[in-house]
């Protein structure tokens, strides 16, 4: 490979689930000499800087009707957007991360005889990345998929790419339930979250008041629940830090004895990464259920605590605190196996992909 910087795109949907771990990887390419470029939809533009950024035409084919034909149509628009940019900034590699808008990239990558990969960040394959696996030269995944792949040669296990960050605290000994207080960190995300502004709270309230006295919550919620929670926080007496969004929440993460969450890829990722044990309660409409795959695959490995979404109420999540919040033993034991499904150095082994497709291109 030449000394120069070469030109990698990053194909995205706007979703954090999707932008997230590009962004990570954006970092770790532009440190080895890599200059990443995004195409993105108009979601994700405010995450990215304008100047390598692409905003490419997208929608799903797979719906009916007018919007279907509306759809297919931007899909060819953003085929040819895509073949427009991929000329013009120089792509030498497409890399994939899923949503509608890496179908566009991907297939203008095959057209301009551009080499593409593709990564899925979850148990179960997503939609586009089915797609582009017919057109890609490999993808890299997060876990073992559920559903196994024909052509298992073009499957390489590297994780998913999250900040160095949730790995520093990782490494540090993990020591539940040691310190004065209990810190809960509660992260609701932007999707379907509501339930945990309504049902958390509530059931903080009937924890055992030796419990309460010591409990301190970090609770991340959508932003018109923010006033309503730190209002009944407050009536209840309970220490709190309550925001719509926690800058380097890692940090956050470092103080928790235990973290109440969803389970999208990049979450769980951090949670693995960062070894703390979780409840997790699946989005229960995430597509093709993932993050319900992703819930049982900690499960499975006695890394978490599964709550479906419909069995939730404060009855239950009482029960499960009571369990978790007087046995340091079963924390340790959960942050332990949790620790055991974070694959390191993720970023790298997909930048070693990279490098060795590009350099098997140039020979």
């Amino acid at each position: 490979m030449s000394d120069s910087a070469i030109n990698i795109g990053l194909a995205c949907g706007g979703s954090g689930g999707h932008i997230s771990p590009a962004l990570t990887l954006a970092d770790s390419l532009r440190k080895n000499k890599f200059n990443p470029h995004f195409f993105t939809d108009i979601r994700g533009v405010h995450l990215i800087n304008p100047n390598s950024c692409s905003i490419i035409s997208s929608g799903s084919p797979s719906v009916k009707g007018f919007k279907k034909f509306y759809n297919i149509m931007k899909l060819v628009i953003g085929i040819f957007q895509s073949i427009y940019y991929l000329n013009r900034n120089k792509i030498c590699l497409v890399i994939g991360f899923g949503g509608y808008t890496s179908v566009p990239t991907v297939i203008a990558a095959k057209i301009l005889k551009i080499p593409s990969v593709i990564h899925e960040q979850n148990k179960i394959l997503g939609k586009a990345n089915r797609f582009c696996l017919l057109l890609c030269e490999k993808i890299a995944l997060s876990f073992d998929l559920k559903f196994k792949l024909k052509n298992s040669k073009k499957q390489i296990l590297t994780g998913n790419p999250i900040s160095k960050a949730f790995e520093k605290v990782g490494d540090k000994q993990y020591l539940p339930l040691s310190r004065k207080r209990i810190t809960l960190l509660i992260i609701g995300g932007s999707q379907g979250a509501k339930i945990f502004s309504e049902i958390l709270p509530k059931t903080i309230e009937l924890l055992p008041q030796k419990i309460k006295d010591k409990i301190y919550i970090y609770h991340q919620c959508r932003y018109e629940d923010k006033e309503k929670i730190i209002t009944f926080y407050k009536k209840i007496k309970i220490n709190y830090k309550v925001e719509s969004f926690f800058d380097r929440i890692y940090n956050y993460f470092e103080e928790a004895d235990l973290i109440i969450s969803r389970s999208g890829g990049s979450t769980i990722a951090e949670i693995a990464a960062a070894r703390r044990p979780s409840i997790l309660i699946p989005f229960p409409y995430s597509t093709d259920n993932h993050q319900m795959e992703n819930a049982l695959e900690f499960k499975s490995k006695n890394a978490a605590i599964l709550i479906e979404q419909k069995k939730l109420n404060e009855k239950y999540l009482l029960k499960t605190l009571n369990k978790l919040l007087i046995k340091k033993d079963l924390l340790s034991k959960m942050a332990k196996q949790a620790r055991s499904l974070h694959i390191k150095d993720s970023s790298h082994q997909i930048i070693d992909l990279v490098k060795t497709i590009i350099n098997g291109r140039l020979k």
